[in-house]
């Protein structure tokens, strides 16, 4: 089952579905994405606009360099601005299908050494993050390519850093007879924040076999042929529902808001907090102040803040202190009369989707 929160990444993630996404590329925008690369301004574009996408990109030698690949103009459609960064490699395609924006190169797309079209005998993730079914994704592959070499069996198991977005929500897919690029689609369309990109060597396309079958000749496991990555389209920032707010007061320097970290807590995330900051007055007294998060619960949040105040004539003063930040309830910490710090969950704002 996939939990509700996929209905939030779904809401965030914009238009999951045909006729929904060609009316968001008929969208007037002035954005001009930073990135160099038409792979990277794919992606900028993807994460500004909250489009599910699956980019299928051919690597040719020598045909893309920065100088070729202008930025493309102002005053167009978001579907224009796609296809400008695209035209730079006039092989690959734009079209809408199975829920994404697909980019791929008609050609490349049905070769048969392409390895998005190795069919697997079958696929299964239970109730696994997209960490898990990248995973099983790769052993399914080394099950289907090398049969023999795993017929006893083998030792599993996978990690990743924590703190990452894709460790939400989790999910359950099976299937057979599926290409790599059908479990592909389906592990980012359940996941339901996520694009992927593949990238495909040109050279791998030419001579008498698949490349995989190829390495396996030269002793190297034929199971390795994978070559995609998964993409946020969101992060926490935008994801979260409720965030933990502090505010700080110190009696003539500073009396505002001074974090506003969002966090997950059903998954144990959080977004970074926004670092350090400070102030001083024209007569030299001055403060420092950083917060962040150390643990997170089911209900509550451990927070670290930090506080030194320095006043005109006086010895300077630090304020370090852990404090549990709990749903329903403010934590107030005084350490002296002109020093408060509170801290308390409150709903995230609404988003809004800018088109610059």
């Amino acid at each position: 089952m996939i939990p509700a929160l996929l209905l939030l990444c779904a809401a965030c993630c914009g238009a999951a579905r045909a006729g929904t996404l060609e009316e968001k590329l008929l969208t007037p925008t002035a954005y001009v994405p930073q990135a160099t690369g038409p792979v990277e301004r794919l992606i900028e574009v993807a994460q500004k606009f909250k489009l599910p996408m699956a980019v299928e990109w051919v690597e040719r030698a020598g045909t893309i360099t920065p100088e070729t690949a202008a930025l493309p103009a102002r005053g167009r459609s978001l579907k224009e601005l796609l296809l400008a960064i695209v035209s730079v490699s006039p092989e690959h395609k734009i079209e809408i299908e199975g829920g994404f924006v697909r980019v791929y190169s008609p050609v490349a797309s049905v070769h048969p050494f392409n390895f998005l079209n190795v069919r697997l005998k079958s696929y299964d993730v239970k109730d696994g993050d997209i960490f898990a079914a990248e995973d099983q994704l790769r052993w399914a592959i080394r099950f289907t390519l090398e049969p023999e070499k795993y017929r006893d069996g083998y030792a599993g198991g996978h990690g990743h850093g924590s703190g990452s977005v894709f460790e939400m929500p989790r999910f359950t897919l099976s299937g057979s007879d599926l290409t790599i690029r059908e479990v592909l689609n389906r592990i980012a369309l359940a996941q339901g924040n996520a694009l992927w990109v593949a990238t495909i060597r040109g050279d791998d396309l030419d001579g008498a076999k698949p490349y995989w079958k190829r390495k396996a000749l030269d002793g190297e496991d034929a199971g390795e042929v994978h070559g995609w990555r998964f993409i946020p389209l969101a992060g926490i920032r935008e994801l979260a529902k409720e965030e933990v707010a502090v505010d700080v007061f110190v009696e003539g320097l500073l009396d505002k808001r001074m974090s506003t970290i969002p966090v997950v807590l059903e998954y144990g995330l959080t977004a970074d907090s926004e670092g350090a900051t400070g102030g001083f007055t024209s007569d030299g007294e001055s403060y420092f102040y950083s917060a962040g998060v150390e643990k997170v619960g089911r209900e509550s949040v451990t927070l670290s803040v930090h506080l030194t105040v320095t006043r005109r004539g006086e010895v300077e003063r630090k304020f370090d202190r852990k404090l549990q930040v709990t749903r329903g309830r403010v934590t107030e910490f005084r350490p002296e009369r002109r020093v408060a710090i509170k801290a308390y969950f409150e709903p995230r704002g609404e988003m809004t989707d800018e088109h610059e």
